[in-house]
């Protein structure tokens, strides 16, 4: 287990998941039994699915069980403890430009990848397929009406908070928890501080719990990916296929789009940006870390850009450690393709709180492989999505996760750049 220390803040475990090769392993061979199953309906390999389908479906209780706790608790440590010591005019440019591009990705995200979903769908028999894997785990039921624009403002805020977190309603408890959070900020000496450690102690020991689940991660897959393809073929693979392709081009396009941007905004020749960074990307590429980059980000930094110190010091350890441009890219397509999948139309504001609260998590995830996934479900569940279908697309998330780490470092030496051109033009004698 590791350890990733936020600014100002407590360290927070982050149980590693298993090795994504034996993930991938698993699932191909779910994929093949379950195709077995279907294409010889009275073979034994029925009978088998028949004993292990409820594991499937224990397994995703477990994970879902741990959904509410973790994300009160991380809301709660995270407000609680933010510093204020960068109010500065460093801090807020880096803030303020990590803001502008995170905005901009989650703007072009929507409108692309919407465009896709719609000018390129995937066939009736693949999105069958995909939703088949809520059978496999055991859901029922039709989603829930979708509430008019008055109802779900009214709801926003929950009357009563024991009713809301069991009907499961996470979207108007995280507005809660923000609200007790910024409240909590106020609370002066030793009540505010036994808040926190109590919040930080039930993050810790769900991320722990959590890590016992991770290790049953490829035998959940691999019956997940049987039963449901058992029902339904090899239909499911194209869906995946298509999801992987889509959003790895995204990130490789917004990834592209930074070079240009840099050099305009600020002042560094594409040529120049694209040396200092090469070295970086390869680190990005074999680590899946934006975190383990962060020397050689400071090194290219240093010696590539000749970036001011100030910058080096304060701005790219901030923007590595809060700015993940390939949230505001990955996880709102991730949001609108399993939309897309299982037919849900949610209203047009709760679908903009989605994105905002999708495009915010790059300042409450860990650069570290699949750092997301507990930051991003809430949201997916809230707007309707099956636990299943995020567990799917996230288990083939190794080919995405090597564009998003390099989106990511890109980001922040492009941060650095743009913010360091304002700090030189500050510091110019008037």
């Amino acid at each position: 287990m590791t350890a990733v220390t936020a600014p100002d803040g407590p360290t927070q475990p982050v149980q590693a998941l298993p090795s994504s090769g034996r993930v991938l392993a698993w699932m191909a061979a779910g994929l093949l039994s379950g195709v077995a199953a279907y294409r010889w309906p009275s073979s034994a390999w029925n009978q088998v699915i028949a004993i292990l389908e409820p594991f499937g479906a224990v397994w995703l209780a477990a994970l879902q069980m741990l959904t509410l706790p973790l994300m009160v608790s991380m809301l709660l440590v995270t407000l609680g403890r933010a510093g204020t010591g960068q109010a500065s005019r460093l801090g807020w440019w880096s803030l303020a430009w990590c803001l502008a591009f995170l905005a901009a990705g989650a703007m072009v995200t929507v409108v692309v990848g919407q465009s896709v979903l719609h000018w390129f769908p995937l066939d009736d028999a693949s999105r069958a397929a995909f939703r088949g894997a809520i059978d496999a785990a055991g859901s029922a039921g039709a989603p829930p009406p979708v509430p008019t624009v008055r109802d779900w403002l009214v709801n926003l805020v929950p009357a009563n908070l024991i009713r809301a977190a069991a009907d499961g309603a996470l979207l108007p408890l995280i507005v809660a928890t923000l609200l007790f959070g910024a409240a909590l900020r106020a609370v002066p000496g030793r009540g505010r501080e036994l808040v926190l450690d109590l919040a930080q102690a039930v993050s810790d020991w769900c991320f722990t719990l959590a890590g016992l689940l991770f290790r049953a991660l490829p035998f959940a897959v691999f019956v997940l990916t049987m039963v449901s393809t058992a029902r339904s073929g090899a239909s499911m693979v194209s869906a995946l296929v298509y999801y992987v392709v889509v959003v790895s081009a995204l990130l490789a396009a917004g990834t592209i789009v930074l070079y240009p941007l840099t050099s305009w905004l600020g002042q560094v020749g594409v040529g120049r940006f694209a040396k200092a960074l090469l070295p970086v990307q390869l680190l990005a590429f074999s680590t899946r870390s934006s975190l383990a980059c962060l020397p050689a980000m400071l090194d290219a930094a240093r010696r590539g850009l000749q970036l001011p110190e100030e910058v080096i010091g304060f701005t790219l350890p901030f923007a590595v450690s809060t700015f993940k441009l390939n949230m505001a890219i990955s996880a709102n397509f991730q949001m609108l393709f399993l939309l897309h999948m299982y037919g849900l139309h949610p209203d047009p504001a709760a679908l903009g709180v989605g994105v905002l609260a999708l495009t915010l998590q790059s300042f409450a995830t860990p650069g570290l492989p699949s750092g997301a996934i507990w930051t991003t479900t809430p949201v997916y569940l809230a707007l309707g999505i099956p636990l299943e279908g995020v567990v799917l697309t996230n288990v083939v998330d190794t080919i995405p996760d090597l564009f998003k780490t390099m989106a990511n470092v890109t980001g922040n030496l492009s941060i650095s750049a743009i913010v360091a051109r304002r700090w030189r033009q500050e510091a110019l004698p008037r």
